[in-house]
């Protein structure tokens, strides 16, 4: 069996594994599941590049043409790269023995991993689709069964508009199958033989609009994104990583696998408008964590607005912002890790997220402080950090498209080094308030946890190459599609003028 199953399937088989594992101690499960998901990333790091062009197809439902066909290119290494590297670190980070119905807690998160794993190999619609949607169940019950006391209302909000967003999506999937069959004599939902069909389907533009619909309120492009704050506020610490640093790279993700491989003309007609609703999510984020009292709030309107700024370098038609796009979808899941995974360290020791009630915590915590501190110039892109290259691109791509918008971009960025460097200010280094209880400093179990994303940010940061190279290869790939469609218009048009002749 090909080893590409393997990063599908050994999460899933570990999922079992951890809902079985009840009768063990709590210690036992966390860590048997940390090392179990630490098998795909191992997997990834010893077969590095040779994973581009490994792919398998099984035949799943012979009846309609639905393949189990999973592949590996640039994107998917990239993303594939992001998911083993977070969900470790994810459940690393949980206190097991606080935790209840723990081998659930487990089971769901390896669930979750498979399926995400599936979601960004999947070379079949109908497979996409299905991973698209089947990955909210396990987010839905780690948010109902370990939120807060509002888990049960923003678990509703969340599911609600998840399903609206994605309800249509599987409309659209058969619209592009039935008119297939139409084209090409039989109908597909291979992705490598949509491309010639999908821009001659009729009524082109409202299937790419439904994709595009499902793809804003997943990732969330403004103004989709009302489910975000409550969710992210509301979620365990777990369930606010994998929902803010993995399910918004699924709609990311999807923008560049449908949008870019199906639809390429189109997206560049739609530039105009998708491009305006992310420039307001971007100014419209930023101006809502400046106005935050709650430091969690605050990162979760902060997140919102840095993922508008990759949309707009995606909507942007030029080949540099698409590469910095791509590489700062895996910077901000590396960064918005660090910083809720600092936020809720800071939580627990000061018992709230409130804004003001605590000042001067680098008397008390100074390991947490300077952690912290270096994770947040990372976020505003400090020249050396991950940020700070891919935004870079952005801007630059941007600047050579529309120069007014980079410069609006430029001013939205300051503004989020304004609201995170005064939330530092604030919270760490004003006059220390006096503080009776003892405070105890992060240990070396926390900074072991988060060491990996330092390590990754400098790494990008001052070596960004082998990354960069991944997202030039991505769009070489789509601006080939691109070309390959333009050339069957051309046929296609070929062939009608002749007809005529031919009588």
């Amino acid at each position: 069996m090909p080893s590409l199953i393997w990063l599908f399937l050994i999460p899933i088989l570990a999922s079992i594994i951890a809902l079985l594992s009840g009768f063990f101690t709590k210690s036992f499960q966390k860590y048997s599941a940390i090392c179990m998901s630490l098998i795909p990333l191992l997997m990834l790091l010893y077969g590095r590049l040779d994973w581009i062009g490994t792919e398998i197809k099984y035949e799943w439902l012979p009846n309609v043409v639905v393949e189990f066909y999973l592949a590996i290119d640039s994107t998917s290494l990239l993303f594939l790269f992001l998911v083993s590297v977070v969900v470790p670190i994810t459940l690393f980070s949980v206190p097991a023995h606080s935790l209840s119905y723990s081998n659930v807690f487990f089971g769901l998160v390896l669930l979750l991993q498979g399926l995400l794993n599936g979601f960004f190999t999947a070379r079949d619609l109908a497979l996409f689709t299905f991973f698209w949607e089947a990955m909210l169940i396990p987010l839905y019950f780690i948010i109902i069964l370990w939120g807060d006391s509002e888990k049960r209302r923003v678990a509703l909000k969340f599911i609600v508009y998840m399903i609206a967003g994605g309800a249509l999506m599987i409309a659209a999937v058969l619209s592009l199958y039935i008119n297939s069959s139409i084209l090409e004599g039989e109908g597909t939902f291979n992705l490598n033989e949509l491309v010639n069909a999908a821009q001659r389907t009729p009524y082109a533009s409202w299937v790419f609009g439904v994709f595009m619909l499902a793809f804003a309120v997943k990732t969330p492009l403004f103004p989709f994104h009302a489910w975000l704050p409550d969710v992210y506020y509301s979620s365990s610490t777990a369930g606010t990583i994998l929902l803010s640093a993995l399910l918004s790279k699924a709609g990311i993700y999807g923008i560049i696998r449908i949008g870019m491989g199906l639809f390429p003309t189109l997206l560049q007609e739609w530039s105009p408008f998708l491009l305006g609703l992310a420039l307001t999510g971007v100014l419209y984020g930023g101006l809502a964590a400046w106005s935050q009292k709650d430091y969690k709030r605050l990162i979760a309107y902060s997140s919102f607005s840095h993922v508008n700024v990759i949309l707009a370098g995606l909507f942007v038609w030029n080949d540099v912002a698409h590469s910095g796009a791509i590489l700062q979808s895996i910077n901000h899941g590396l960064t918005i890790t660090a910083l809720f995974l600092l936020a809720s360290w800071l939580a627990q020791r000061i018992e709230t997220t409130q804004i003001g009630s605590f000042h001067g915590m680098a008397k008390y915590l100074p390991r947490l402080c300077w952690i912290t501190l270096f994770f947040v110039l990372a976020s505003i892109a400090l020249p050396g950090t991950n940020n700070f290259v891919g935004e870079l691109l952005i801007l630059f791509g941007v600047f050579q498209v529309a120069p007014w918008i980079a410069f609006i971009l430029a001013l939205t960025l300051i503004l989020s080094a304004v609201y995170m460097l005064r939330w530092m200010q604030n919270m760490y280094f004003e006059t220390p308030i006096e503080i009776h209880k003892k405070m105890v400093d992060i240990r070396l179990k926390e900074i072991l946890n988060i060491f990996p994303l330092a390590i990754l940010i400098l790494w990008i940061g001052i070596y960004p190459s082998p990354f960069l190279n991944q997202t030039k290869l991505t769009f070489k790939d789509h601006d080939q599609l691109a070309l390959n469609e333009t050339q069957a218009d051309l046929n296609s048009s070929t062939i009608l003028l002749r007809q005529p002749n031919e009588h």
